[in-house]
This record gives C-alpha cells, sequence and structure tokens, in this order.
C-alpha cells in the first residue's frame, strides 16, 4: 500500500471515530416540565432560567390539563395570593375591600381660610367635586369682630364729616380703621360701598 492510501484509511478512522463519540444526554422526563414561579406561561423540556425575569425555572409535573388551562404548584397560588372557595348557596356581596393607599395631588388641593373668627351661616359648595369657578361666592361669614371694626369705620368717617380736623386728626382714624378692613379681606369696593350706605352687610 502506498502512502496515499495509508492517509486515506488514517482519516477515515478519525471520521468514523469522531461520529461515534459518545455525547451526554440528557433524559427529558415527559411527566415534568420546567416553569417560572412568576411566569407560568413559560413552559420548557429542560433546566434553566425564566427568560422574562431571569430567575431559575421549578419543576412541575405534567397532569390532563386543557390548552388554554394554567397548573400552578403550591409556590405559585402562595406568591400570587390567590385563594380558592367551593361552591355553595349564598348572598354575594355589592362590596370588595382592597388593601391600598390613598394619595392625593397636594398641588391640587387648595385650603381657604377665614381671616377673622366668626361663623359660616351659609355655604354655597358643599359636595366634593363641585366645580368652582374664580370669583364665586363661597359663603357667608358673619362676624362679630368685623362688625365691631365695621362700625368704627362709619363712626370715624361721621366724625370725620361732621367735626373740624383741628382738634383731633380723624383722617388718622378713617385711615386706620379702613387698614383694619382691608385686611381682614374686604375689599376697597366693599369699603367704598360701606361708606356710602353706612350699613353693616355681611
Amino acid at each position: 500500500m502506498t502512502m496515499k492510501k495509508y492517509l486515506i484509511i488514517i482519516a477515515s478512522l478519525l471520521l468514523v471515530f469522531a461520529s461515534c463519540k459518545s455525547k451526554k444526554t440528557t433524559a427529558v422526563n415527559k411527566d415534568e416540565y420546567y416553569t417560572c414561579s412568576m411566569h407560568p406561561q413559560i413552559m420548557e423540556d429542560k433546566p434553566g432560567n425564566c427568560p422574562i425575569c431571569h430567575m431559575e425555572l421549578i419543576v412541575v409535573k405534567r397532569t390532563n390539563t386543557a390548552a388554554d388551562e394554567i397548573l400552578l404548584n403550591d409556590e405559585q397560588i402562595r406568591l400570587g395570593n390567590i385563594q380558592t372557595d367551593t361552591i355553595r348557596n349564598g348572598m354575594i356581596g355589592d362590596k370588595m375591600i382592597l388593601t391600598a393607599t390613598l394619595n392625593t395631588d397636594e398641588s391640587k388641593v387648595n385650603s381657604i381660610n377665614a381671616r377673622i373668627m366668626g361663623r359660616i351661616d351659609r355655604l354655597y359648595f358643599k359636595n366634593m367635586g363641585d366645580y368652582v369657578s374664580k370669583g364665586v361666592h363661597l359663603y357667608d361669614l358673619y362676624s362679630e369682630e368685623l362688625n365691631n371694626a365695621k362700625q368704627e369705620y362709619i363712626v370715624a368717617v361721621e366724625k370725620q364729616q361732621s367735626l373740624d380736623n383741628s382738634i383731633i386728626d380723624f383722617n388718622r382714624l378713617v385711615q386706620s380703621a379702613k387698614t383694619k378692613l382691608l385686611l381682614w379681606g374686604m375689599s376697597d369696593a366693599q369699603v367704598n360701598e360701606l361708606t356710602k350706605t353706612k350699613k353693616l352687610l355681611r
């Protein structure tokens, strides 16, 4: 035999040994499959990690379930907080108790505080969620302190108009009484109206 034939025979034997080399095969158990405890839709024939959350897959035994059903093991039921009950006669309530935290958007919350002690005689908006336009009347407030301050202003104006300012400077008294009313929330228009009518309006 020539050298060329020897080389061909050796190459053929190497190819045969390489193709017949035993590979490690993992025995696939058809009664079990691997799934993710967080994503039960994942069903694999071999162990590994979940392609969604990368958690290690767990072994689950196969059962005769329909194609559109999902079988959950005890750990998945516990993690999903799933509860089952038996069918029986009884009333079905219309209430559902949910554990939650209610947060309000503080940037959209407004509070209205009176600048003076008193009582609200009439409230024009009583329901939560009522639309309130800018500048509308919200409530009628009665305050004894505010009425006394109005009375002081009216008296100061009347004295200014009837008496001479040589002894007492009524201009300063009127301005002081007016400033008090403005600080307590009255507008210039309301003070001017009070000057004209001399009535203690709310």
